[in-house]
């Protein structure tokens, strides 16, 4: 073979060989696999800083609006709490410190409002082998505290079983509810009508003076009453006439009587709110699903000529008011007609499951709290009452109590958060 002819047969062999072009395709393909992977890895970071951005922004107005209107801080000090709790939120969150290029907190006084807005950004880790050194991440919130009225009826447990240390946290808590909600210094709240409640419950309910507007007119020894004449009635909050009249001692013989703890209409009146709580002792057993239906019964317009004309409660859904529940129990739920039972306790949860279920058509909120509960029953009831899982609290011990009583008060000055 001629050295042309090798030569030529050698380029030939080298123009069809093609096993290096897989190589090189594979090589092209991984380089852009990298790239979409560095890009997605930047996004994902993205995300999660503009999630944790957009939570601090939230918790920051709502912050600087509660200052606002409960503490009456001047638009300074607002600014700074606005500041420190959006910092505290970004640190808490673990993402990288973004670089804040605009962070503008507007106080507008006329109508409650605080907003906030965020100009952010964070570097990218990879993305600028793509040319994207940074993701912009603005985000704003504004909080609007709206002026509501508010109607409270809190179902106290005064049992036997919450007698001692426990009937003692037990007043400090409610009375902690008292002082946030109706503070000492009424310009706070100028423009709101805030009343609350009592429905203390054993085995039976103290009604008191009321006792015989709920029962026809008939006798009640010791102003007890208990569940309606007609079972019909008894998860609904119709006026106590006909079937719906509440029972008493005589039509229950045996039945065990209720404690002094006597029902208080809403009020405003702090000394009597807090001498009232302050009262009431312990002894019993627990008939919950009245101490629930109670709580409704202070708030449903169906009862406004039960009570004295301050404490009538508003209309449902008048679009101006927010009515509230909080029921408390330390235990099982256990008695009916006045009689503790085992076979009493489904009976029981039942009518103050039905009862919530009714309540909360009618746009009442309801929170649960249930104190040192050792009793699945009763910690299941409570949580299907509650309007919401962050609605239900338990209680340990007397702090946790007194913590959990706060925050629902914090919860119940109501906030619009707009986005």
């Amino acid at each position: 073979m001629s050295k042309a002819s090798f030569i030529k047969d050698k380029f030939g062999q080298f123009r069809d060989d093609t096993r290096g072009a897989v190589a090189i395709i594979y090589a092209l393909t991984l380089i852009m696999v990298f790239m979409i992977a560095r890009l997605a890895i930047d996004t994902a970071r993205g995300m999660r800083a503009g999630n944790s951005i957009s939570t601090a922004v939230d918790a920051a107005v709502i912050a600087g609006v509660k200052g606002l209107r409960l503490q009456n801080m001047t638009d300074s000090q607002v600014v700074d709490v606005v500041t420190e709790m959006f910092n505290n939120n970004i640190t808490a969150s673990g993402i990288d410190a973004p670089t804040i290029n605009a962070f503008n907190v507007t106080i507008n006084r006329a109508n409650s409002s605080v907003e906030l807005d965020v100009d952010a950004e964070i570097p990218t880790v990879l993305g600028g082998l793509a040319g994207v050194n940074k993701l912009s991440l603005p985000r704003r919130g504004v909080a609007i505290y709206e002026i509501q009225d508010i109607e409270i009826a809190v179902q106290l447990d005064v049992t036997g079983s919450m007698g001692g240390q426990k009937i003692a946290d037990l007043k400090l808590a409610t009375k902690d509810l008292i002082d946030i909600l109706i503070p000492n210094d009424t310009s706070l709240i100028a423009g709101q009508k805030i009343r609350i409640g009592f429905a203390p419950y054993a085995a039976g309910v103290n009604a008191g003076s009321y006792a015989s507007l709920m029962n026809g007119g008939a006798p009640a020894p010791d102003a007890c009453v208990y569940e309606r004449s007609s079972q019909t009635y008894q998860d609904s909050d119709a006026y106590p006439s006909g079937g719906a009249v509440l029972q008493t001692r005589l039509d229950l013989p045996g039945a065990n009587s209720c404690p002094n703890a006597t029902v208080l209409p809403m009020t405003d009146d702090k000394s009597l709110l807090k001498s009232t709580v302050d009262s009431y002792t312990t002894g019993g057993t627990t008939a919950g699903h009245l101490g629930t239906a109670f709580a409704w019964y202070l708030l449903s317009p169906e009862w406004a000529s039960i009570w004295p004309a301050s404490s009538e409660p508003s209309a449902y859904g008048d679009g101006n008011t927010t009515k509230v529940a909080i029921l408390m129990t330390d235990g099982e739920y256990n008695t009916v007609g006045g009689s503790m039972s085992g076979s009493n306790v489904t009976k029981s949860a039942k009518a103050a499951r039905d009862t919530c279920k009714e309540m909360k058509a009618e746009g009442i909120i309801v929170y649960t709290v249930g104190f040192k509960l050792n009793a699945p029953t009763a910690q299941a009831t409570l949580e299907q009452c509650a309007s919401a899982s962050d609605k239900f609290y338990e209680a340990k011990d007397g702090d946790a109590l007194r913590s959990a009583f706060q925050a629902i008060a914090q919860d119940i000055a109501t906030l619009r958060l707009s986005e």
